[in-house]
């Protein structure tokens, strides 16, 4: 692990919940990119800026969806976690070896998850 604060990024469109999980992600000691609240914001942070890891709120109002910054990020290699209250047969964008997490996070969810990307990061460095 580098002394450098990984950067995790943030899509949700409930902005409390947003703010919960910057909280949350920031005490345990990692830099947050966002949170995104909005589509095109998304998509354009997902495209440009440097992103170790994100967290996908599937359903992002409207009948929006995260899907296109999940291509986005994928494109690049960067890993993401669906988040969402939906069942993960109630999505049907999700590809082989996408992680959907069940919303309400808990703090230990989140910790558990990017100590799992950390652990996955450090093994392909």
């Amino acid at each position: 692990m580098t002394d450098t604060a990984r950067r995790v990024f943030i899509v949700e469109d409930e902005i409390m919940v947003a703010f919960e999980m910057v909280d949350l992600v920031e005490d345990l000691g990692f830099e947050i990119v966002g949170p995104s609240i909005h589509l095109d914001d998304a998509k354009a942070i997902a495209k440009e800026q440097e992103i170790d890891i994100a967290f996908l709120d599937v359903n992002l109002g409207s009948g929006k969806t995260s899907r296109p910054v999940a291509k986005a990020l994928r494109e690049r290699g960067i890993p993401f976690v669906f988040i969402t209250a939906y069942d993960r047969d109630q999505i049907d964008f999700l590809e082989p070896g996408d992680v959907v997490l069940k919303k309400p996070l808990s703090g230990d969810t989140l910790a558990r998850t990017l100590a799992d990307a950390d652990l996955n990061k450090a093994r392909s460095d």
